[in-house]
């Protein structure tokens, strides 16, 4: 056998390794999802108070072993994370910032859980600021596009240029907008049309006929793509992921969306979520082991350790709160935040390219 002929053995054999650990989670979070819907009348998306029942305790054991099988089905090879000197700085404030953020939602969960509630209402503080902020977002989103206009440079998949890839970025995130204020109806206040008079909230959106299933997309998405895509990408390769890595975040701000894949209370019992958390706890600690700078390793440890307390702080105090779904509302605001960032991100990096 050939060197070549050995390298292309060893690459397949690392693929259908990866592979095998991607289907042994599918099956760990499959299996305790249908157990616990046959055996304990679980649904897939059921929320309410965190279980810790024999059961629920075992349902955490096989969501943190299917977080560990997937966390080494995307481990990335990569090399110690150097960052310049402004690029550190950054990465302080991101860090600095996701753990403030965790460490003030745990304080008021434990301190003063009924007070969140008139917080996160619609047309409240919370709920007025996630709205600003998406719209803050779609407009660096556009400021993006506008600077990538006439560049030339790959097309993704060979069609489309980078302004339009931006443009249909800004598309997404107005959409997200548009719905999150009901197309203006949280605003204006009119009457709801009697399309959507089955809407659960009676609310004129789409998202609200659906709101379990639509938060799961919705969370989900994010989470991968603010977290588990910056990790895992591989970044210098070639073909589509050279395509694709102009328009992801550094591999930093992974540290930065950590707070989405926490901030939960009523839906930790969702089998996904609990993966989500334990993968976010992984990823954290595999960039802690790759960071050179000793104290940008230190402050990315002060964020795992946070991490954990403010998640425990959530599920054994958030039984306080007035409705339970507080957390979900304050994930909104943050994953609103995480929109911004991202887009003037963009910004800057095609201003810089023109």
């Amino acid at each position: 056998m050939s060197e070549g002929d050995g390298r292309a053995g060893t690459g397949l054999e690392a693929s259908l390794l990866r592979f095998g650990f991607g289907m042994g989670a599918f099956i760990l979070v499959v299996g305790s999802a249908v157990y616990g819907e046959l055996v304990h009348g679980y649904g897939l998306l059921r929320k309410g108070d965190p279980d810790f029942t024999l059961f629920g305790r075992a349902r955490i054991g096989f969501s943190f072993l299917a977080a560990l099988l997937l966390f080494f089905a995307l481990k990335p090879a990569m090399g110690a994370l150097a960052l310049a000197r402004g690029d550190r700085a950054q990465a302080f404030w991101a860090i600095g910032a996701a753990g403030a953020f965790l460490l003030a939602v745990a304080a008021a969960v434990h301190f003063v859980p009924t007070a969140l509630n008139d917080f996160v209402r619609e047309m409240q503080p919370l709920g007025m600021a996630t709205e600003v902020l998406l719209i803050a977002a779609v407009v660096s989103f556009l400021i993006a596009a506008w600077r990538a206009r006439g560049m030339r440079g790959a097309r993704l998949l060979g069609v489309f240029p980078p302004w339009l890839v931006l443009a249909g970025m800004a598309g997404v995130v107005f959409l997200i907008l548009m719905e999150e204020m009901s197309w203006g109806q949280h605003w204006l206040g009119w009457a709801t049309p009697e399309l959507f008079s089955k809407n659960i909230q009676n609310e004129t959106n789409i998202h609200n006929f659906y709101t379990y299933q639509f938060e799961a997309i919705y969370y989900t998405s994010a989470i991968f793509c603010f977290v588990v895509l910056p990790w895992c990408w591989p970044r210098g390769a070639g073909g589509l992921f050279a395509q694709v890595e102009p328009y992801l975040p550094p591999r930093i701000f992974a540290l930065f969306g950590l707070p989405v894949a926490s901030l939960m209370f009523e839906s930790w019992n969702i089998v996904p979520y609990q993966v989500w958390f334990f993968l976010g706890l992984l990823i954290c600690l595999d960039i802690v082991r790759q960071l050179k700078s000793s104290e940008l390793r230190l402050a990315a440890i002060a964020l795992a350790a946070v991490y954990v307390i403010s998640k425990l702080v959530f599920i054994i105090r958030g039984v306080d709160m007035v409705d339970g779904y507080e957390l979900s509302e304050v994930r909104e605001l943050y994953i609103s935040l995480l929109f911004l960032a991202h887009g003037w991100m963009l910004a800057k990096r095609f201003r810089q390219h023109r």
